[in-house]
């Protein structure tokens, strides 16, 4: 992360998603073996983006595990890594699966991934999607 100035900064959020429109969070639940940090049931959500009714089972790092992008990159793509099989089973399935990053930005800052991240994430074969907010915080 280069910050070139103190008020310059970006807070991060990297999770691993699973949606569907049947999605059943406690099933997915089961059959990863993992406690979600956040989940929706499908159907309508004043949180999801309009038009959005699918179901979400997510695993989410941010500023309360660690406020350093790297280490929540890694936690979230180490249990990818450790549930890739059972993350290409619910593709399979139907479900869709993929890292997300989003972050609130502030002026003139970056946000960079490393070569060895963006070679892990392009070896798990799932989506990699990224989201900003340039509101300040």
């Amino acid at each position: 992360m280069d910050v070139r100035e103190k008020r310059h900064w970006v807070l991060t959020d990297v999770s691993l998603a699973v949606k569907g429109c049947d999605l059943q969070p406690e099933e997915i639940t089961s059959f990863l073996g993992i406690e979600p940090t956040g989940v929706r049931n499908p159907g309508p959500s004043r949180w999801a983006r309009p038009g959005d009714v699918d179901g979400l089972w997510g695993i989410s790092c941010n500023e309360r595990v660690s406020r350093d992008f790297h280490e929540q990159m890694d936690t979230i793509l180490s249990v990818v890594e450790n549930k890739r099989t059972e993350l290409v089973q619910l593709t399979g399935r139907g479900y869709e699966v993929a890292v997300e990053i989003y972050g609130f930005a502030g002026n003139d800052c970056t946000l960079a991934l490393r070569p060895e991240e963006l070679e892990r994430i392009a070896l798990l074969g799932f989506p990699l999607r990224v989201a900003a907010n340039m509101n300040e915080r």
